[in-house]
Formats: C-alpha cells, structure tokens, sequence
C-alpha cells in the first residue's frame, strides 16, 4: 500500500478516528473521504492543512516520509541549528511558491478571456486550488516561524 491514500488512512487510524469524524475534520463528507483513502480522489491543501491542526502528519501523508523524533527533551545547539536551517529553506521555499502560483492564477484568468477554447470551469478550479495551498503556505510560513 503506498500513496497518499492509504498514508492517509493510516494516520487516520492512528488517531483513532473514523473516516466521517475524519471527513468532518477536514470539511469534505464521509464519501470524499473514503475516495481520499481508496486513491480516487486527491485531497485539496485547505483539506490538509486542517488535518494537520489535529495531528495528522500532514508530511508524511504526502512524502512518505516521518521526521525523526528528538532523541531527547535537551535539544542541542546542533539540533537548533539544523532546525533553523530548515525552517529558513522551508520559508523560501514556499514565498517561491506562492509567487509562482500567484502568476500562474493571474496567467490563466488572464488566457480565459482570450481563449474560447478553454474550460472556464477547469481554469476557476484551478486557480481555488491555487489559493489554498497559497493559504495553507502562508499558515505554515506564520506557524514555522513561532519555533525560531
């Protein structure tokens, strides 16, 4: 079982949660929620960000990967200094995003006036989708920097 999906069930489980309690969490119905589970469907970034104000680990849901636990409750100057520098590639990272994405929603509002041919509705949900994760970055931007 790899993917998003059943990386997502298996937090779900962990948490002790049922796929409507779960579902309800994230804003979508029981159904949305077994399709994220079964690999149907993929979750939006606004689904996940509140996942993760839960406890859902919302990176190893999408990587595949767990970060390692503190080996103590002491955390060593290494250990502080490996986080900021993590902290402060994850924070360009993501204003790299948000400005691509921002042109991106702009690019496409801009060729839907243009282009006949183009699916507005496709277009419209594309740039939503664009929005939440832009949001969502913006969270984890604001939260990360609380643990400098």
């Amino acid at each position: 079982m790899t993917g998003i999906g059943p990386r997502l069930k298996r937090e779900r489980v962990r948490l002790k949660l049922s796929q409507s309690a779960l579902g309800a969490i994230g804003g979508v119905e029981a159904n949305a929620q077994g399709n994220y589970e079964n690999g149907l469907r993929s979750p939006r970034a606004d689904y996940l960000s509140k996942l993760s104000e839960v406890g859902i680990d919302v990176n190893y849901v999408i990587t595949g990967r767990k970060m390692p636990a503190p080996a103590n409750d002491n955390a060593t100057a290494e250990s502080e200094s490996l986080l900021e520098q993590t902290v402060s590639g994850l924070h360009a990272s993501l204003h790299g995003m948000n400005q691509h994405l921002y042109q991106l929603a702009r690019l496409l509002e801009a060729r839907q006036g243009q282009d006949e041919d183009l699916d507005h509705e496709y277009v419209q949900n594309l740039c939503k989708d664009a929005e939440a994760i832009s949001l969502a970055a913006v969270r984890l931007i604001y939260n990360t920097a609380r643990t400098r």
